[in-house]
């Protein structure tokens, strides 16, 4: 209780900073590329992001990560690599101060190899394989300053392309963060 005390006046401080901030003229990027990192949890599409803001309203990148999984007590390994170009587009009618939602689509390919014990034959097996799919979402892009934006979004519709699915409404999320210089 006695730390909780001893921090209350940081917490006003920054509580204030924040609900009294003058909203300031925001430049967005424009014709800069920007670096970042991008979590989706579902393809498990942990890793870097590569932006070009080709104008304010429109960025295009590339999400590319690899995750390896050494595996637990007898079971196997298992990699995991994405490849993903898209186009961000900012809805700027529906700007909110330095909010600025957006529709998302990506072109995700996803490999995964896992290797596990078969119980028949008692030999490891690896099994690879490999998604490719069309993603829309849509989200919003906070930019404390021009230079970054901390996004996140949610996944309204996915077209898998092996096997053919169509999904509305899967409302997976994504976070990321991105810096433009």
């Amino acid at each position: 209780m006695k730390r909780f005390f001893s921090l209350l006046p940081l917490f006003v401080v920054v509580f204030n900073y924040f609900v009294f901030a003058q909203e300031a003229k925001l430049r967005l990027p424009v014709e800069t590329f920007g670096i970042g990192v991008e979590l989706q949890p579902t393809d498990i599409t942990y890793g870097g992001t590569l932006a070009y803001a080709i104008n304010s309203d429109m960025h295009i990148g590339i999400n590319f990560g690899f995750l390896f999984d050494g595996g637990a007590e007898g079971s196997g390994s298992s990699t995991f690599l994405n490849f993903g170009p898209y186009f961000k587009y900012f809805l700027p009618q529906w700007k909110m101060k330095t909010f600025y939602p957006f529709v998302k689509g990506q072109f995700l390919v996803t490999t995964e190899s896992i290797s596990y014990k078969d119980p028949l034959t008692q030999r490891t097996v690896r099994r690879t394989e490999t998604q490719t799919k069309i993603i829309g979402y849509f989200g919003s892009e906070w930019f404390p300053v021009s230079s970054l934006g901390i996004y996140g979004g949610l996944r309204v519709v996915e077209l898998q392309l092996d096997p053919v699915r169509f999904l509305i409404g899967t409302m997976y999320v994504n976070i990321g963060i991105e810096w433009f210089f």
